[in-house]
């Protein structure tokens, strides 16, 4: 089996690969790099679960009606 080249994949991609390799760090440590790369990261506290929370039900919404 060839090595998987997780720089490459998409974060989606990553996120699907570790649904299936949990215990596969190099996997996961690629995916947290891509994330922590990413501009304008919000980052909520305990305080503001409810607005994260309205956050996740918008997106899903937004999702199912696609």
């Amino acid at each position: 089996m060839s090595k998987l080249d997780f720089v490459t994949m998409s974060k989606s991609e990553l996120k699907r690969y570790l649904v299936e390799h949990r215990n596969d760090t190099e996997a996961f440590y690629a995916l947290m790099d891509k994330i922590n790369a990413e501009p304008n990261q919000k980052f909520y506290s305990v305080d503001e679960a409810s607005v994260l929370q309205e956050l996740i039900e918008a997106k899903r919404h937004t999702k199912e009606n696609l």
